[in-house]
């Protein structure tokens, strides 16, 4: 029996066996090195994922069913199930329709089935376990019917890839034209040539190209066929790209360390507004109050690094606002810097004597405010709590592939 009978008849009778037994936990696939996963709950499918190049087939699946998709990354969990989450997220935040969601695990369960079928002498370990689902989406679940329909499909494409002769052929290698006077000689003119070579450039893998190219793999390979006869391709392992939350730390070690907060406490909203229109830009993020009695207790629990405030507010003055803030421990050692267009010699010295740090005469300039927070800030090495600059939010098409 050829290893693709071994192959397709082992996943076919395991998914049965799993149903049946309405199973809940994770089964593992191994072949040397490579490892597959897929989740189980209940019986049906949750998702399937693992081999070399999760993180690339996860782009292909978000391109090809939902290429604007958004996704807040914060407080996710790097760890198992990662895409799992981001469709729940995608859903939740209706970033993504339901049918989406599903054609995608349908398509992540396709490759993971394709790179398993050509296999004999897989190792299979199931792991009965409820801590891969803290929460589940009924309605994204895979029944055996429909996982069974798309082995099928899978199986089909296997085949017509290996009737092409390709069984070596691993579609997550990325193909590289040699350079060859036997090329020139195929008739191709030197445009031609040129685009081959950037598409068979030994960085994007078979698959990367199918989906690219918007075609089945069989199809977007045939025109290799030939020359990969000819012995005039030559095949490249490549890396996996970094995953969603992998490219958000990046970006965040990137950008470096954030700048801290910074509140302004002026009844009028045009000079935070103001402060803010300065500040932003410089990488600070900016708290702004217009009620000094209800601010205090936003300033204690926000804790901002640098504090601008008016002199000249309803219900109390800035100079006792701040007198105040002084004899409160968390912000005995916070600069705090008056924005006042009092700034005649008699409040400055008040001001020095309930404890403030410096005297911003109205209007600042935007060079000026900025000197003010250099000055008080960067005293400390910038040891703030990091303000994170780079976006929360990452879009799928910003995430490319290798020179697309």
């Amino acid at each position: 029996m050829s290893a693709t009978a071994i192959g397709y008849k082992m996943l076919s009778h395991t998914l049965a066996v799993l149903s049946q037994k309405q199973a809940t936990g994770k089964l593992l696939l191994e072949q040397g090195e490579q490892q597959w996963q897929l989740y189980f709950f209940q019986g049906s499918l949750v998702y399937a994922t693992g081999g070399a190049h999760r993180s690339r087939r996860w782009y292909r699946a978000i391109g090809q069913h939902c290429r604007n998709f958004q996704v807040d990354l914060r407080n996710l969990d790097a760890g198992e199930l990662w895409e799992y989450q981001l469709l729940q997220r995608g859903i939740a935040a209706s970033e993504m329709s339901l049918e989406q969601a599903r054609a995608i695990v349908q398509t992540s369960l396709s490759e993971v089935l394709f790179a398993l079928i050509g296999q004999s002498g897989l190792r299979r370990e199931w792991r009965p376990s409820q801590k891969y689902f803290s929460t589940i989406t009924s309605s994204l679940l895979l029944s055996l019917t429909e996982v069974e329909k798309v082995l099928c499909c899978t199986e089909e494409i296997w085949q017509k890839w290996k009737g092409m002769g390709l069984w070596l052929v691993d579609p997550e290698q990325a193909p590289l034209l040699k350079p060859s006077a036997q090329l020139q000689q195929n008739r191709f003119s030197s445009n031609s040539l040129i685009a081959l070579g950037n598409v068979f450039n030994g960085e994007n893998t078979l698959w990367d190209i199918a989906f690219k190219k918007k075609q089945c793999v069989t199809v977007a390979t045939r025109g290799l066929v030939n020359y990969i006869k000819q012995g005039l391709v030559n095949f490249r392992t490549v890396p996996d790209l970094p995953s969603p939350i992998e490219q958000w730390r990046l970006a965040a070690a990137i950008a470096g360390p954030g700048r801290p907060l910074i509140a302004c406490i002026d009844d009028s909203p045009t000079v935070c507004e103001f402060l803010e229109q300065i500040l932003l830009p410089e990488g600070y993020r900016v708290l702004k109050i217009q009620d000094p009695m209800q601010g205090v207790g936003i300033l204690a629990k926000q804790k901002p690094a640098l504090i601008f405030m008016d002199v000249v507010m309803p219900k109390t003055s800035g100079f006792a606002l701040c007198n105040f803030l002084r004899k409160t421990p968390a912000f005995r050692e916070t600069p705090i810097v008056f924005l006042t267009g009092q700034d005649g010699i008699i409040d400055r010295t008040r001001a020095k004597l309930t404890g403030a740090s410096d005297f911003l005469s109205k209007p600042a300039n935007p060079e000026q405010v900025v000197q003010i927070v250099d000055k008080y800030l960067k005293v400390k090495g910038d040891s703030y709590p990091s303000a994170i600059r780079p976006q929360d939010l990452l879009n799928s098409r910003q995430l490319t592939l290798a020179n697309s």
